[in-house]
């Protein structure tokens, strides 16, 4: 089967079938791949990177791979679950285990997980945007701290109940190496973890799941991304302060018009100098720069080292608090987007052919050495267009002798405040790594070795990054989490659009797996549209970018897919290739697809103007979501950035990629603002700050019951309309919808308490003094951007296989069938016909209460009518179809969930809501239909933000 073309109907408990032979299938793929990388021969591990290597601060323990072999035996076994074998946590009361392709719950349950990055605004510290210059480099970087990342403590409340409320359960949650390790080699910022701690715990509280992201983009702060500490490019005797004059790399903060920051211009810097250099000498510095040794080590594992004893002092503080390993935290990314560096490059005088992304001044890895050294190049100038990179002349770039290089007083300084030793043979201040190891001669600015990088320099031989660097670290990086974190799942996640590297066989000694990253681990990829990212404009073409580079297409020109269904095929199709590819090559794993989304700032910001709107965001991301859904992929969006502004973003080199902004708050998703009309004349946003405690204005309240030691429920409540507006902050209108939020759940059924391992402290949304949901629903939804695209409703816990999935956004119709599981593969501990329901996820923006449709064709923009609390939906005033082909169903609406049971018998009978138990013809196979409705919530005003046919084709043949 074409790898673009795989089925996306599932047929047993495992999923499809296994690939027989998934070796030839990826050799396959290798040869379809326009890549830099040839047959590479196969050879042993860099010796320097054995698990030995790693200091720890406990003792090393061997990790025992029966403990994690083998899931489908356990199952087999009728005297154990199926997933006492998986070695979690003794405390954790609601694991996630794996099961062949599959997320499973306690009870069996398949688990979908959906969720977001929290967030963008991690990459920086507290109170340092990429546009901000003041303070950038001051102290060396070790004077910061990100307490406060993703949002402050107090606002954890209202950010995680939004997300709850969007459907999602799983977070990617970001956290920097220099997050936890500024302050210099070793010292560690505890009080960072401590706040981590206490978001964990709200985590909890909402039903989160989450797993840990090393975050970085071309390799730090300082090198133009975010990622690893200052300290780390005085190690290699950079100076990032002449970064800009030397084109070693762009950075935002050092731009002179940080305005007009080219956009994605940052993602170049991975090309350049410093983090070219960087991502070389941490992956294999020993082969390309061994005369760089400091500390009696090569610079290559002192990096390293450092890198994973900072997650390691993370996991070992994580594992120490009660009930947070494998109940909140239940892994750890192993990097996120690895670069090769100048790894593999066949000719440094050459822009390297697998180089995609050319933008502006685009030297070749010569010529970036040589302009660090402080000389003029006059280099290839590229531009971006619709139809990929485009040459447009050549730029001169003239240091004036200005060096990237530390001089012999900053770096002696650097070294005395760091403590470490450098070699004697470590080469000289302000010379250029890369001439002294012979790859150019520094006097005559000639190359002298063009291959070097492409071999190993001591035994010719071509130079395999996957399996002597790549794998190499993440067997390092999973070997040292799993000695804290035992039962910790590894998402694998290997370089951008590249195809992943076989995992080898555990190398078992005695029943130990030293270096066994096979079990419990995730293929967690990235995948992005790149033609709307590159150019922000949504069209109505786009390009098979992964066939292209797979070898599927001769050119760009060929890939052209036309009109939105073409599009969406094509989205699917390319999803569809990656998760073959990585089943191919790492096994039979879940895929979870970690960074998918859109950029906001479409058409130079046309969405943000007055009467703009989120037309074309809604139809970009409607079709990434219908590429993930159809392949039933696990996913989490890039991102939800509470710092997110319309002039600057996520507030991060200029992207603008997040599902929520503070300036949107005004728009409310479920009552578009019109022109001249009394909402847009007093549409200033206000948030749960703002909300006045007297009676009045109304209260809100956000707690989370049982919370762990030292973190209070927290009540907030903002100052008075007085001090509020000695503030300068609006007052918000008298008839603000305002909110409860609280844990206590709305059903009394002691079955469906029983059927959801989170019901007990699910927070549900309550309106002060009427119905649950509806207005706290309306107000967490304020902010959201084409919030009815991603804003989808999924089967979140599935009782046996999933099998198809579909959502229409057009027709507001969700389809969902799957293979119904035995009662023995649910729950072996279970002595009843009772089964686990699925649980569907409805979100009211699609699926309104009969209360919320009749309000809203009453043209009511304030409180809506009060209802009972018991606000189930009954079959004398259906708003919302359902069809089911067999068992009964109970939706509880303020959950925003659809209980759905197959067995014959049913506890929650008492509740009286049940709908009628159908026939069903075929007793495996259960399938559901729910139609919503097409309303104010989730229809955009088209009024405005659209493009006519000219103007697109002419912004497509426009040089950009």
């Amino acid at each position: 089967m074409h790898p673009s073309q795989s089925s996306v109907t599932l047929t047993d408990e495992h999923g499809p079938q296994a690939p027989e032979h998934p070796q030839d299938l990826r050799q396959q793929l290798l040869r379809q791949q326009l890549t830099h990388t040839q047959t590479l021969s196969t050879s042993a591990s860099n010796s320097s990177l054995s698990t030995a290597a790693t200091a720890t601060a406990t003792p090393v323990r061997p990790f025992v791979n029966s403990a994690f072999r083998r899931n489908t035996e356990a199952a087999q076994d009728g005297s154990k679950s199926m997933f006492e074998s998986q070695g979690v946590h003794a405390t954790s009361t609601n694991p996630l285990h794996i099961h062949g392709p599959w997320f499973k719950d306690n009870t069996g349950r398949t688990v979908t997980l959906r969720g977001v990055n929290l967030s963008g605004a991690s990459k920086m510290p507290v109170g340092c945007p990429s546009h901000q210059v003041e303070g950038f480099l001051d102290s060396d970087g070790t004077e910061i701290s990100f307490v406060g990342r993703p949002f402050p403590l107090e606002d954890a409340d209202e950010h995680l109940a939004r997300l709850k409320h969007w459907g999602f359960n799983f977070l990617r949650f970001v956290v920097t190496w220099e997050s936890i390790e500024h302050a210099g080699p070793g010292k560690y910022d505890y009080e960072f973890f401590d706040y981590l701690i206490k978001v964990f715990y709200k985590c909890k509280k909402y039903g989160f799941k989450c797993f840990i992201d090393p975050h970085q983009d071309v390799w730090s702060r300082f090198s133009g991304g975010s990622g690893a500490p200052l300290w780390t490019l005085y190690l290699a005797g950079l100076d990032p302060s002449h970064f800009p004059k030397t084109n070693a790399a762009l950075v935002h903060n050092l731009c002179e018009d940080p305005e007009n920051f080219s956009k994605m211009v940052w993602a170049t810097n991975y090309n350049k100098l410093a983090a070219a250099t960087m991502f070389t000498l941490f992956f294999a510095g020993s082969t390309f720069a061994p005369d760089c040794v400091i500390d009696q080590m090569n610079i290559q594992d002192y990096l390293q080292t450092h890198y994973i004893k900072s997650y390691m002092a993370l996991a070992e503080y994580i594992t120490a608090q009660h009930g947070i390993e494998d109940d909140v935290v239940v892994g750890y990314d192993t990097l996120n987007e690895p670069s090769a560096g100048w790894i593999g490059i066949e000719d440094i005088t050459k822009i390297p052919h697998h180089q995609e992304l050319k933008k502006d001044a685009t030297p070749t890895p010569l010529q970036a050495m040589i302009l660090g050294q402080g000389n003029a190049q006059t280099v290839e100038f590229w531009i971006s267009t619709f139809f990929g990179p485009m040459r447009k002349g050549s730029v001169t770039i003239d240091p004036e002798g200005t060096s990237a290089w530390l001089t012999p007083v900053r770096r002696e300084e650097k070294d005395k405040k760091f403590g470490w030793t450098r070699s004697s043979n470590f080469p000289k201040a302000g010379e250029c790594i890369w001439a002294a190891h012979g790859v150019w001669d520094a006097s005559t600015k000639q190359v002298l070795d063009p291959e070097y990088f492409s071999k190993d320099p001591e035994t010719g031989e071509t130079y395999d990054f996957d399996h002597r660097s790549f794998l190499p670290f993440c067997r390092r990086f999973a070997q040292a989490v799993r000695t804290v974190h035992k039962a910790a799942v590894i998402f694998l996640e290997p370089p951008v659009n590249e195809i992943p590297p076989s995992l080898p066989p555990p190398h078992d000694d005695d029943d130990v797996a030293q270096f066994d990253i096979s079990s419990r681990v995730v293929y967690a990829p990235h995948w992005y549209d790149g033609l709307t990212l590159l150019n922000k404009k949504w069209n109505f073409f786009n390009i098979d970018y992964l066939g292209v580079k797979r070898g599927r297409y001769p050119n760009y020109a060929a890939a052209i897919k036309i009109g939105e269904k073409a599009i969406k095929e094509c989205f699917r199709n390319q999803l569809a290739s990656i998760k073959e590819e990585g089943q191919a090559a790492i096994g039979y794993h879940p895929t979870l697809i970690g960074e998918i989304g859109i950029p906001y700032d479409m058409g130079d910001g046309k969405s943000y103007k007055p009467h703009g709107n989120y037309k074309d965001q809604m139809k970009a991301m409607d079709a990434n979501m219908y590429a993930l859904e159809s392949n039933h992929l696990n996913f989490t969006l890039w991102n939800y950035c509470p710092d997110n502004s319309h002039k600057w973003g996520d507030q991060w080199n200029g992207e603008d990629l997040s599902l929520w902004s503070n300036d949107d708050r005004s728009r409310d998703p479920r009552r578009p603002i019109r022109k001249n009309s009394e909402a847009s004349k007093n549409s200033d946003a206000f948030s749960l700050h703002d909300v006045g405690s007297t009676a009045s204005l109304g209260e809100v309240s956000i707690s989370v019951q049982d919370s762990p030691p030292d973190t209070p429920n927290l009540i907030r409540r903002s100052s008075s309309p007085a001090s509020v507006a000695a503030q300068g902050q609006k007052t918000p209108p008298i008839n603000a919808r305002v909110a409860t939020l609280s844990s206590q759940s709305s059903s009394s059924s002691n079955s469906l308490k029983s059927a959801s391992s989170t019901s007990s402290s699910r927070p549900l949304i309550s309106r002060s003094g009427g119905s649950q949901g509806t207005a706290a629903g309306q107000y967490l939804d304020l902010g959201g951007r084409a919030l009815p695209a991603f804003c989808r409703p999924f089967a979140q816990k599935v009782a046996g296989t999933p099998l198809e999935l579909s959502f229409n956004l057009n027709t507001v119709t969700f389809k969902f069938s799957f293979k119904k599981a035995q009662i023995s593969e649910l729950d072996h501990r279970s002595s009843t016909k009772v089964c686990a329901p699925t649980e569907i996820y409805l979100p009211r923006i699609h699926f309104p209460s009969a209360e919320d449709y009749l309000a809203s064709l009453q043209g009511s923009s304030t409180a809506l009518s009060p209802v009972s609390s018991a606000s189930t939906l009954r079959p004398s005033n259906p708003v919302c179809s359902v069809t089911v082909s067999g068992g009964h169903w109970t939706w509880k609406e303020n959950e925003q969930i659809l209980y759905w049971w197959t067995d014959d018998e049913d506890e929650s009978e008492q509740d009286g809501v049940q709908k009628p138990r159908q026939p069903k013809a075929n007793d495996d196979v259960y399938e559901i239909t729910v139609v919503g409705k097409k309303w104010t919530g989730n229809t955009v005003n088209h009024r405005s933000g659209g493009s006519s046919l000219w103007s697109t084709v002419s912004q497509c043949c426009r040089i950009s």
